[in-house]
């Protein structure tokens, strides 16, 4: 015998079977809309710490250029016998021929290792300090303003500092963005 199927009657249809309901579909874009959010604020801290790191970056290359240039100068001006603390006088940067000619300088644009500005760099400006140190105590005498050895004493040895300031444009106040020093030896 053949089994016989009767048709089934038609279920009542219920209120799930037909899709969300209206809190379920304003939950579901709150959802999506805070994670889009987030994004969007994930990647504006990104673009920002990107802005950062190349500012850093550069900063970074400026003060190597000062320090390759002052690797080249001599301790003592080879002319004169008398010491003078900076640039001799009529000495202009192309003839600047000992360490202690960058004291005090301020470079806008900032120059490269060969003394060239570097003109498509102009939002950085490098200033330069130097100051004599104790060879045997190259951590002291840090604090420009109140000098435990003063300049013109040769002690032998010289810091070297490098704050690159950097600004957007000529209405900002320029923003340190690094600062730099090195200790350099009479050899």
């Amino acid at each position: 015998m053949p089994t016989v199927v009767t048709p089934s009657r038609p279920r009542p249809s219920s209120r799930r079977g037909r899709g969300f309901t209206m809190p379920e579909a304003m939950l579901a874009v709150l959802i999506v809309g805070v994670g889009f959010l987030a994004v969007m604020e994930l990647f504006s801290a990104c673009t920002m710490e990107n802005q950062r790191s190349s500012q850093v970056t550069i900063a970074q290359l400026l003060c190597t250029n000062i320090q390759e240039l002052s690797a080249g100068l001599a301790f003592k001006d080879p002319y004169y016998a008398a010491t003078t603390w900076g640039a001799e006088s009529g000495e202009s940067l192309s003839q600047y021929n000992d360490i202690d000619d960058l004291d005090g300088l301020t470079f806008n644009p900032p120059i490269d290792s060969t003394r060239f500005p570097v003109t498509e760099l102009s939002k950085y400006t490098q200033v330069v300090t130097v100051m004599p140190v104790d060879p045997n105590r190259p951590g002291n005498n840090n604090d420009t303003l109140k000098l435990e050895i003063g300049k013109g004493v040769y002690t032998g040895a010289v810091r070297v500092r490098v704050s690159v300031l950097y600004r957007n444009s000529t209405k900002e106040v320029p923003v340190e963005v690094l600062r730099s020093s090195w200790v350099r030896l009479d050899n």
